[in-house]
């Protein structure tokens, strides 16, 4: 569940950075995997370090629950709970 496959992302040509519906990111140093979704209203996720050391589970009121970027309450709360990128 948690190996990404060997392949570049097709629109930015960045490693791949999903596997099985799991992202990862590099923040603070760690390794996290977690999911994402929402609908108009609000944003919900879940994050954890592979270890399962440090969990976040966040849900936002949004209205860009859609958009291309993320959301900048739950980059700040990612940023809270796991460090700068």
């Amino acid at each position: 569940m948690f190996t990404l496959p060997k392949v570049a992302d097709f629109t930015t040509g960045d490693p791949a950075a999903y596997s099985i519906g799991l992202s990862m990111k590099k923040l603070g140093g760690r390794e996290v995997w977690g999911k994402s979704g929402g609908r108009w209203g609000y944003n919900t996720g879940i994050v954890s370090t592979r270890d399962g050391s440090r969990t976040l589970v966040y849900s936002v009121n949004s209205t860009d629950a859609k958009g291309q970027e993320m959301n900048t309450v739950v980059r700040n709360i990612m940023v809270a709970a796991f460090g700068n990128p």
